[in-house]
């Protein structure tokens, strides 16, 4: 009896010890996979080998290819088949493409250059470029009006979103020697000379260059101060290109030196309108504090139809309010002139420059104009002392552009005939008003308005004024 118990006891031990064989034998002879990362991120048009992404398998591995080629975005699957003595299994893989691999921007040169006034033009700029993907923009100041290094700026985009920059120069080779505004020939000094009775040639000249703001200076030759008589220096200027100017000037220390007599020519604002009464054109003046009080009233009876008004002056950030602006504003169009201001600027930078049209607009408070906001630089005669190049200083104008078009005002650029050749860039194309004091205009370039008097006289103010014809448009 004791045995049948011990029997019956043993029979469940046997029975769960074989189960449990069953199913050790079971695990160890599946087949099995596990990955290092369960749906991993593959960079488009990048090959894998297919046995990276294996972290263990419990048995042999086949992956359906050698290498997982992540050809285009999306979610893909591939398939590896595990096999472990007579048992196999396949295993299904997920994985995802993307595309965070920027275009590829390439240039034939990397480095052009052009010659003075040739154009680049749009097929040129992209017969430069090459991308391997998506598409791109470029930006560009390339001027070929004046000499200089240019940036043309590419920005590429593909289909995924991925951007890339980059940029090449463009130079518009420097082959105008610097230019010389006052030569200083045949200056008369006292003897003793001014102030410190010392010489110094930057006293007597001026100059500039069309890309060097600091062209180098040399001379030859002295002059003595102490002594009267004529003294001959050779003078050399050079920019940073090698073109180079030369000249001589004499200057002269004298005991004698002439008075100067201001001339009391005038013309009367009744002949300007009969010597001009042919041509298509409005006739106006353009004031100043210079002027005083100014009856406007009188001015518009004597035949006045616009006025231009000073606005201030800057030099250095520091803007400067005409005293009378306000006044002549106001009473300008109480009298039912046109009116239209301008603005005397002795700035070098665009830093300055903003100071003073923000004060220009804070005074303006959206005051409607019927004539442009004009830009005045015309301090020539010291040029060198502001160390900027015309090429600054046509940055300078179209900056001061820019920002009065910002704010609905029309622009124009004052310039006298020497300079709007000389220095001015794009004239064809910027308003201009031109001063030149003859009988009929030389200047070769359009102009809206011609300054042609800094002699008028009319009803209203007392002292000269300066005469303006407007041409109006057929």
């Amino acid at each position: 009896m004791e045995k049948v118990r011990n029997r019956a006891f043993m029979t469940p031990l046997i029975l769960a010890g074989v189960i449990a064989l069953v199913v050790a034998a079971f695990f160890f002879f599946r087949p099995s996979i596990s990955f290092n990362e369960n749906e991993p991120t593959l960079e488009r048009d990048v090959k894998y080998p297919a046995t990276d992404f294996i972290a263990k398998a419990n048995g042999t591995v086949v992956p359906e290819a050698e290498y997982i080629q992540a050809k285009e975005v999306g979610v893909y699957e591939f398939h590896y088949r595990v096999r472990k003595l007579l048992f196999e299994k396949d295993v299904v893989f997920t994985y995802k493409v993307v595309d965070t691999t920027p275009p590829l921007i390439e240039f034939k040169e990397t480095k052009i250059l052009k010659d003075p006034k040739e154009e680049y033009t749009d097929e040129q700029i992209r017969s430069n470029i090459f991308i391997n993907e998506g598409s791109y923009i470029y930006q560009t100041d390339y001027d070929p009006y004046i000499s200089g290094a240019y940036t043309v700026y590419i920005r590429a985009q593909d289909d995924f979103g991925n951007v890339s920059e980059a940029s090449y120069e463009v130079e518009v080779r420097d082959i105008e020697p610097p230019v010389v505004f006052v030569t200083g020939d045949n200056t008369q000094i006292p003897t003793g000379g001014y102030n410190d009775g010392k010489f110094d040639i930057l006293d007597i000249i001026a100059y500039g260059d069309n890309v060097d703001p600091k062209p180098v200076l040399t001379t030859e030759g002295e002059v003595d101060v102490t002594k009267p008589g004529f003294y001959t220096i050779h003078a050399r200027l050079e920019d940073f290109s090698g073109n180079e100017t030369r000249w001589d000037l004499t200057v002269e220390v004298t005991d004698n030196i002439p008075e100067t007599k201001p001339s009391d020519y005038y013309y009367p604002f009744e002949q300007f309108v009969s010597d001009y009464a042919d041509y298509n054109v409005m006739y106006g003046i353009d004031v100043s504090s210079w002027q005083g009080d100014i009856d406007f009233e009188a001015v518009k009876n004597a035949g006045c139809e616009f006025v231009f008004i000073r606005i201030g002056f800057s030099y250095q950030g520091r803007f400067t309010l005409d005293n009378k602006f306000e006044q002549n504003l106001q009473r300008a169009r109480d009298a039912g002139l046109k009116v239209g201001i301008y603005h005397f600027s002795y700035d070098n930078n665009q830093a300055d420059l903003l100071d003073a049209l923000n004060n220009i607009f804070s005074l303006l408070h959206g005051t409607k104009l019927d004539l442009p906001i004009v830009f005045d630089w015309e301090d020539f005669s010291f040029f060198n002392e502001y160390e900027m190049s015309f090429r600054d200083l046509n940055r300078l104008y179209d900056f001061f552009s820019e920002q009065v078009h910002r704010r609905g005002y029309e622009c124009m650029l004052y310039g006298s005939q020497y300079y709007l050749d000389t220095v001015w860039a794009h004239t064809d194309t910027r308003p201009i008003w031109l001063a030149q004091y003859n009988d009929y205009p030389s200047y070769e370039g359009q102009f809206e308005i011609w300054q042609l008097s800094d002699s008028g006289r009319i009803d209203g103010i007392d002292g000269n004024v300066d005469l303006n014809l407007l041409y109006l448009r057929q």
